[in-house]
């Protein structure tokens, strides 16, 4: 169906959209008789539709004023997204961010720099969707957006001046005074809003928003390029994790979590991770590269020494590994527990370490030992639905079920199916796929896999993405290609579609730092990070399978934004230089913690995944 066709404008201003003979929205105003306002609609094409509201100040005198663009969808509304703020209200965790569209009968309004499309709100009926953002146009920055549920219609909302009500998130779990600002007009003054409208019929519950997003990419897209060049970034990288991060602490021999300022100098903090955060695994795995690229002794005596200490020290009989290393030198085990997340990750870096080892020169048959001992596990703990879960205790017994997060223990199961040929990894992964990626179909968000929060989030949706592409390319099965897309949509989602222009005193503009590209953390923590680094290869991979270049444009973006704020060994940030290679885990993009300013966290995992995208992608040349 070519829904445009059918698709009209009527009544006597031209406000109202019907389908034949339903009314799927209309234009309303919110405002009193001391504003007078006009409305312009243009078709641009298919579904999207181009707003334009002129007011004119009726008041006597100089006042302010509180303009708002409305648009009533007419529908009992099925499901709803606030794109990286709010799925559906944040039913799902146990944190105290946001919930629903209203706080004790207020609505909650979001500034324009707070969502992943500026002041998105979408919504979904029956039969059609809503979505309403706003123009990105310097002029029309500073304004937010709200939800709002009536009797048989919701109310899309642009608002001017900028305003945050009823209170303003800004740090995990705890909430600031309501923000509201003033915008003044003389008697007679005119001023013009422009809105972006997108329209589109419900095929399949939950999935009509990817037009929205693909609209807003398609409105804003534009050419970045990154900081530095690829060969550039590999040697920061390097740098960084050689000097900074390398770490002996009694048996341990790898890298720490990262650095952070004590007043007088970056220090390390030792705390020791061999996927997620401290990403040892992976960065082993490039040194391992670095000295077949390069030769260099150091790189493979480096990255043998991390495989070596966490695969001599770390490993249990019952095919678990100790995730982090800090209980092995405490000898203590309470409170500690294995998850998917790390686990996951452990596995698919000891496969190829093994192969990477072997093109050393180097047979270490324990590295693919310890990761089939993982896959084991997990086999051993899939419940018939599928599920496999979130997390253990060192005897194997179940600490959490739930979230998607599990679905980071499905690639490792997909690559020991292609290694060893053993029918029960293939089953396991297929059986665990389904289970995973139906939760997303059916609750329309992945929860769990952001470890330091327990909320729906980006990080748990990467596997989804991974794993799906891999089983295709396996079974060559083209639902797990549209269950890949499906997961990739989600993850645009948490994607910056436009620049925010910051206060010249903020660090984010002295460093000029540019949202477009970047990706939100959580719908418990609203900062910007790199983290969509670890599925750039998965976009790209994704784009030359389906030949939409979308998800290439996306992946290439995400690189540039990562590029932002990496230190040269020069680079000075809140007045404290920075050490060579590191760079900022949070960019404070609207009101987080010290709004518009960065985290001062020096992670490692950032140039772990840019170096883990630099030796599984061989043409350089795209990143340049």
């Amino acid at each position: 169906m070519v829904y445009s066709d059918i698709l009209s404008w009527r009544n006597e201003n031209g406000t109202q959209l019907w389908c034949g003979q339903q009314l799927i929205g209309e234009m309303i105003s919110s405002h009193s008789d001391d504003v007078i306002y006009e409305d312009q609609i243009e078709t641009i094409r298919e579904g999207l539709f181009l707003w334009k509201r002129t007011f004119t100040a009726a008041k006597n005198d100089k006042a302010s004023y509180r303009l708002t663009m409305d648009f009533a969808a007419h529908y009992e509304m099925h499901y709803y997204m606030i794109p990286s703020v709010s799925y559906n209200g944040n039913a799902w965790g146990k944190g105290n961010e946001p919930r629903g569209l209203s706080l004790n009968g207020k609505p909650w309004t979001y500034a324009w720099h707070r969502t992943a499309v500026a002041g998105a709100t979408y919504s979904e009926g029956a039969y059609w969707s809503v979505a309403l953002f706003g123009s990105t146009d310097y002029s029309q920055q500073r304004f937010s957006c709200s939800l709002e549920r009536e009797e048989e219609r919701v109310i899309h909302r642009l608002i001017w001046p900028e305003e945050e009500t009823p209170l303003v998130y800004k740090d995990r779990d705890s909430y600031g005074e309501a923000l509201s600002t003033e915008r003044f007009l003389n008697p007679g003054e005119q001023i013009t809003m422009t809105a972006y409208l997108v329209v589109a019929p419900v095929v399949q519950p939950k999935i009509a928003w990817h037009k929205m997003l693909e609209e807003a990419w398609t409105l804003n897209r534009k050419l970045t390029r990154p900081n530095y060049s690829p060969e550039r970034i590999w040697e920061l990288s390097l740098t960084f994790a050689q000097q900074s991060l390398w770490a002996k602490d009694e048996s341990f021999e790898g890298l720490c979590i990262g650095l952070m300022h004590n007043g007088e100098d970056w220090a390390q903090i030792r705390h020791y991770e061999i996927g997620w955060c401290g990403q040892n695994a992976s960065y082993a795995n490039s040194f391992l590269s670095d000295y077949l690229k390069s030769g260099n002794e150091e790189s493979l005596r480096k990255g043998l020494a991390v495989l070596d200490c966490w695969t001599g020290h770390a490993r249990m009989k019952n095919g678990l590994i100790h995730c982090h290393y800090d209980y092995i030198l405490f000898k203590s085990s309470e409170n500690e527990v294995q998850d998917a997340c790390n686990l996951g990750t452990a596995a698919m870096n000891f496969m190829e370490a093994q192969s990477l080892a072997r093109k050393c020169g180097v047979e270490r048959p324990e590295y693919l030992e310890t990761a089939l001992g993982i896959c084991d596990f997990a086999v051993r703990k899939q419940g018939i639905d599928g599920r496999i879960g979130k997390s253990w205790t060192n005897d194997g017994d179940i600490v959490d079920p739930n979230g998607t997060v599990g679905c980071f223990l499905i690639p490792p199961l997909v690559m020991a199916f292609r290694l060893t040929k053993k029918r029960e990894y293939l089953e396991a992964a297929e059986k665990g796929y389904r289970y995973y990626v139906s939760e997303l179909m059916e609750k329309g968000y992945t929860t769990g896999g952001a470890l330091d929060t327990y909320c729906i989030d980006k990080e748990s949706a990467i596997p989804l993405l991974k794993a799906g592409l891999s089983l295709y390319e396996l079974t060559e099965n083209t639902q797990y290609l549209e269950w890949s897309e499906l997961a990739a949509w989600y993850l645009a989602s948490w994607q910056w579609h436009h620049t925010v222009q910051y206060p010249e005193d903020s660090e984010l503009f002295k460093i000029g730092y540019d949202t477009f590209g970047g990706t939100a953390v959580s719908t418990q923590h609203h900062h910007l990070d790199p983290y969509a680094l670890a599925f750039v290869e998965d976009w790209i991979r994704l784009s030359d399978m389906t030949g939409k270049l979308i998800w290439r444009e996306r992946a290439l973006a995400v690189w540039s934004n990562a590029s932002q704020g990496i230190s040269d060994g020069k680079l000075m940030i809140m007045g404290k230089v920075r050490p060579v290679g590191s760079q900022d885990e949070g960019f404070y993009h609207t009101r987080w913690k010290n709004a518009f300013q960065v985290s001062e966290w020096l992670v490692a995992w950032p140039s772990a995944f840019r170096l883990e995208v630099l030796r599984k992608i061989n043409d350089w040349s795209i990143f340049e």
